[in-house]
């Protein structure tokens, strides 16, 4: 590996990323489109709509591996290396939480030991390489991409606000302003989804390099444009559950700004980047 070389994604990583990649590929087309098929084999009690969240999630995941493989240097793929460890590390917690009140199963186990490979995987990733740049990675560069820049930090605070009463108020974030009615592990593991996001948009509001920036579009598209699309499938479950329609305008509407805008962004031609 030259010194003159930004540093590059390692065999050990693009296996990993793969490996993940297609794992959450699979869970996510099969939670997705068949979601009655599956909520048995869940962790905790779910709706159909809420599995399709949770296919929407994994999808979104395995688009962003598939971002950060295309990537290849480790500066721009390492945001989506601590989303997903970010993700995966909360879900396991509240998965381990729940099993602890309600026991542990053949089902919940297989689930925590994913999850807690997926993340450990992902934060091993972030110690083998290092979040720091070294002098050879210092990509890009010039004025900062105002457009990204607002759009990231509006959604850094969205969803960082949300996501913290989601994981650490959930009974209240359930009767205030979630659009339909979840278990409490369910609405946590929402809550890992949003701030991992946090983290990740905080981290491109920051960003010079638009490499850096467009490695995390596919992701922030992916799940709010599936989300939406449950939400469609499932409308009765919104309009009968929802606090009001005021709560269920602005869920629509966060949604629908985010996979507009990230798709913009994607697809804006501002997106090539020579190295």
């Amino acid at each position: 590996m030259s010194s003159k070389r930004p540093v590059e994604l390692g065999r050990e990583a693009r296996l990993f990323l793969l490996f993940l990649s297609e794992t959450n590929l699979v869970l996510g087309a099969l939670f997705f489109v068949y979601p009655n098929l599956v909520i048995g084999a869940w962790t905790w009690p779910v709706m159909a709509l809420a599995v399709r969240f949770i296919g929407a999630i994994f999808l979104a995941i395995a688009f962003g591996c598939w971002s950060a493989l295309r990537a290849k240097i480790w500066q721009r793929a390492k945001i989506l290396v601590l989303v997903g460890g970010t993700f995966f590390g909360i879900t396991s917690i509240v998965s381990i939480v729940f099993a602890a009140s309600h026991g542990i199963g053949y089902v919940i186990s297989t689930w925590i030991g994913y999850f807690l490979v997926a993340s450990l995987g992902n934060f091993y990733l972030m110690y083998r390489y290092g979040w720091s740049r070294k002098p050879q990675d210092r990509l890009g560069g010039g004025q900062p991409w105002k457009i990204a820049c607002w759009f990231f930090r509006i959604q850094t605070v969205v969803v960082g606000v949300f996501g913290i009463m989601m994981l650490l108020l959930p009974d209240i974030a359930q009767r205030e302003f979630w659009p339909w009615l979840v278990a409490t592990p369910t609405l946590q593991m929402f809550a890992g989804l949003f701030l991992a996001t946090c983290l990740a948009t905080g981290w491109a509001s920051l960003q010079t390099d638009i490499g850096r920036i467009r490695v995390l579009l596919p992701l922030d598209m992916i799940f709010p444009s599936l989300a939406l699309l449950a939400v469609g499938v499932h409308w009765d479950v919104i309009s009968s559950q929802s606090p009001s329609a005021l709560v269920t305008a602005v869920w629509v509407f966060i949604y629908a700004f985010v996979a507009v805008g990230s798709a913009y962004l994607y697809f804006s031609p501002r997106k090539k980047v020579v190295i």
